[in-house]
């Protein structure tokens, strides 16, 4: 019995080893998952933040330039008046 028990205590111990490795494997693989995971995060967090950023600026370049234009064809329906001689109809 105890030669079963000798010979049968390597194969117990490289069988302990093994799952050891095969645990501390899939922590391992685990933990660089979630540094991936959160690293991901952190990226789209920062591009939905430029986004925000981006249309916001579209949006106040857009009201400035229809302000712009507004004001344009203002001076150009003035000086149109002032070239003819002309009055414009109130209506």
């Amino acid at each position: 019995m105890t030669l079963l028990a000798a010979l049968l205590l390597p194969v117990f111990a490289a069988g302990a080893a093994i799952n050891g490795a095969v645990v501390g494997g899939e922590w391992a693989v685990g933990k660089l998952r979630d540094r991936k995971a959160r690293k991901r995060a952190q990226i789209e967090a920062e591009l939905d933040r430029k986004q925000a950023q981006l249309r916001a600026t579209i949006l106040r370049l857009a009201a400035e330039l229809n302000g712009d234009a507004l004001e344009a064809r203002k001076a150009l329906i003035r000086e149109s008046f002032m070239a003819s001689g002309r009055i414009p109809d109130d209506e």
